[in-house]
């Protein structure tokens, strides 16, 4: 049976991901080492599979697959969080494309006919956000620049940015992902939307937002991941990149915040705080690309998102 190869299966969309295609006719190859992923009930649930073999590797390490049924690599794992990058961004950007270049390496041996489907993301538009050479919303085929001055967190974007052109250039087919602002059930807590979540469920009178009037455009999980799979087995989609994302409820993070507190029924007071620094003041993606490869293209609209992810924050 031929088998699909997924790093960082043990992270937010690696876990959605694998829930989404493990009805699909393959063996999986899950890797992971939890540095940022979590074993918890819910992935220790899913390795019972028997099509699912499990890896706990460390991918900054050289590894082989020795395994000439690869059809497909996911590679998700990545160092991520704006924190995590900030304080160590030499760390994340060699780490990652370390990471990216020994996963390919694995299987290059004993597989000739491999499809790479490379997770990206949206911070790879913030220069020219910054630079206010962005035309909104945001379409995959502009010329990315890299900025004379670099900050910390600009290791995690050009790590990316690499990354594609390592996958482009790997002599197989591939696709580029783009997520946007996803968000949904088991995501990691250094996201606004559960460090809002936590402030105002917190014991302090008042709830600080930063970068109040910056724009996103948030998308649920399902939505993401549906779009992922569909392109990802769709060969006509083959060795493009693709912005993932929901563009039709674009919001202001102030905005956002009262949505959170209403779904709470909290009555904590909302005082306005200082952009943080490298937040692009926008984030909204063109979606017409993906769209030409999606048939019944749909999304859980903002309100029902909150709901449904508020909700399982609270159970857990």
């Amino acid at each position: 049976m031929n088998k699909i190869v997924i790093t960082g299966a043990a992270g937010f969309i690696g876990y959605h991901l694998v829930k989404k295609i493990i009805k699909k006719k393959y063996k999986f190859i899950l890797i992971d080492n939890f540095s940022r992923g979590k074993k918890d009930k819910f992935f220790n649930e899913i390795i019972k599979n028997k099509r699912i073999k499990f890896l706990n590797q460390n991918l900054t390490r050289p590894f082989e697959i020795k395994d000439n049924n690869i059809k497909y690599i996911f590679h998700l794992a990545a160092r991520i969080g704006v924190k995590n990058v900030i304080e160590k961004p030499s760390d994340t950007i060699n780490d990652n494309l370390t990471m990216l270049i020994n996963t390919v390496n694995a299987v290059k041996k004993n597989n000739k006919k491999v499809k790479i489907i490379f997770f990206s993301t949206s911070e790879i538009y913030s220069p020219l956000i910054s630079n206010k050479t962005a035309k909104f919303p945001l379409k995959e085929n502009v010329n990315f620049i890299i900025n004379n001055k670099i900050q910390a967190r600009d290791s995690y974007y050009i790590s990316k940015l690499v990354g594609e052109k390592i996958v482009e250039l790997s002599g197989f087919d591939f696709i580029n992902l783009r997520p946007h602002n996803v968000y949904g059930p088991r995501m990691g807590f250094s996201h606004v939307i559960p460090e809002l979540i936590n402030k105002f469920k917190g014991k302090e009178k008042r709830v600080k937002i930063h970068s109040p009037t910056h724009k996103r455009a948030f998308c649920y999980v399902d939505d993401a991941i549906n779009q992922m799979v569909k392109l990802a087995f769709n060969k006509k989609a083959n060795n493009f990149a693709f912005n993932i994302g929901n563009n039709e409820e674009e919001i202001k993070i102030f905005n956002l915040a009262n949505k959170i507190k209403t779904l709470l029924k909290s009555k904590k007071k909302i005082i306005r705080g200082n952009n943080t620094p490298g937040s692009p003041i926008r984030r909204v993606p063109d979606m017409g690309k993906t769209k030409k490869f999606i048939k019944n293209f749909k999304f859980t609209n903002l309100d029902q998102g909150l709901e449904n992810y508020i909700n399982w924050f609270l159970k857990k």
